[in-house]
């Protein structure tokens, strides 16, 4: 049976230069990884240079009901974007809604006890924020509808402390020790309300889910890509919250050093690495499996968003595919878990600096 080392995290992450690498059961101050003297070849950049590599991602996916729902915020200095997925997998029908919000300082903050991601334009105001004094992660988004997409009013909330919630950060390697990336997921019951409007009427007062928090800080490469598949919901009455990924930060040694999670009723379960196959296209079957015979699972798309950015500096490919995952897990105590038509959302992104 696959097993990580876990442990408390250190206050700072960047410690006389050097990341602390790990997988971390508390929060330190700040997911912060500024500071690294050399992270570049040995070579001692000034470290205004530096910085500039650091790019930001929170990506937070939830269900509700028959809906499931990704926003991701994505902070690249000179490029920046909210985006909101909406999926009734019931139905078919989604709904995308991005915004560019040109150059930011921080649209992503490092802090982890209280926080916030915005969008503020009127026609795509999206609010994701955190507050562990008061014990409460919520999301607030109103987006205006046009001729194809409704308009949408939704109001999520969740608590750190309640039994079904765990919060987990990962240092790791990226890929080289010289250079780190470093995670923090946050897995919550959820409650909320929404109100659609417009091609399609729709309102729900009171339902219950589930949501996962991804928020990332790399050193990216010139040309960074990945593939992440992420599932949150409820299974015989057990909550269920699980992401796998496989980019080419990951750490050289992968065994030691990933950001597979799973979390089943707030219980956390260190995932090995994955490999992500699809030999026929991103719209067809894609096959997720490991060596450790913990993750046998198999992602059949429904519904595909692809999207293109081109700036002056960045260049960036999109891909975020709605779907079922079908198969098995294993947690820690060696509980099988079946899968079957249990919703997901798969992304494929490629950015060049």
């Amino acid at each position: 049976m696959y097993s990580r080392e876990v442990k408390p995290a250190p206050e700072n992450l960047i410690q006389d230069g050097k990341p602390v690498f790990g997988t971390f059961n508390s929060l330190p101050k700040k997911l912060n990884i500024k500071g690294i003297t050399t992270p570049y070849s040995g070579i001692p950049l000034p470290p205004a240079l530096s910085r500039l590599k650091i790019r930001a991602r929170a990506v937070y996916t939830f269900s509700l009901s028959d809906y499931i729902g990704t926003v991701d915020f994505f902070d690249g200095k000179t490029f920046n974007m909210a985006e909101f997925s909406f999926w009734n997998w019931t139905r078919g029908t989604k709904y995308v809604y991005r915004t560019f919000l040109g150059v930011r300082k921080k649209l992503v903050p490092t802090k982890l006890e209280h926080a916030q991601c915005l969008s503020p334009s009127p026609a795509r105001y999206i609010r994701l924020s955190w507050n562990h004094p008061a014990d409460r992660l919520s999301l607030k988004i109103n987006v205006f509808g046009l001729k194809h997409r409704p308009e949408i009013e939704l109001a999520l909330s969740g608590r750190f402390n309640d039994s079904l919630g765990n919060e987990i950060v990962s240092v790791k390697p990226a890929p080289t020790m010289r250079r780190c990336s470093a995670s923090y997921f946050a897995s919550t019951k959820v409650s909320g309300h929404f109100k659609m409007s417009g091609v399609e009427n729709r309102s729900l007062e009171s339902a219950d889910g589930a949501g996962l928090l991804f928020v990332n800080r790399a050193y990216y490469k010139f040309i960074t890509f990945g593939e992440s598949i992420c599932a949150v919901g409820r299974i015989a009455q057990k909550q269920i919250t699980l992401r796998l990924s496989t980019t080419n930060l990951d750490a050289v040694n992968t065994e030691k050093y990933n950001d597979n999670v799973l979390f089943t009723e707030g219980h956390f379960t260190p995932l090995p690495p994955v490999r992500i196959t699809h030999p026929f296209g991103i719209q067809k079957n894609w096959t997720i499996q490991d060596y450790e015979s913990m993750v046998d699972l198999e992602f059949t798309p429904q519904s595909c968003v692809s999207r293109k950015a081109n700036f002056i500096l960045v260049n960036a490919n999109y891909d975020t595919v709605f779907g079922f995952l079908n198969g098995t897990l294993l947690d820690s105590d060696g509980n099988k878990i079946q899968l079957k038509d249990f919703p997901a959302v798969a992304k494929r992104n490629r950015i060049r600096l």
